[in-house]
């Protein structure tokens, strides 16, 4: 099952391994950010995945990918 990132990711022909990158997290975080719909992160995580998105796309804001 897709998160809300993944469904983000998707949408902007971007993968997995483009997540792994730019966020230097382990790839079993990343798993669980595209394919854990349960897993809500810490708010430090969840501020690096913003900082990331928000090179792609300036509008993009915390609830878009979490319930916060």
């Amino acid at each position: 099952m897709n998160t809300k990132l993944n469904t983000w990711i998707q949408k902007h022909n971007l993968d997995l391994q483009w997540l792994q990158e730019t966020s230097k997290f382990p790839s079993y975080q990343v798993e669980k950010l595209l394919n854990d719909p349960l897993y809500k992160p810490d708010g430090t995580t969840m501020r690096v995945v913003l900082s990331i998105v928000k090179k792609k796309e300036d509008s993009a804001k915390l609830s878009d990918f979490w319930d916060v």
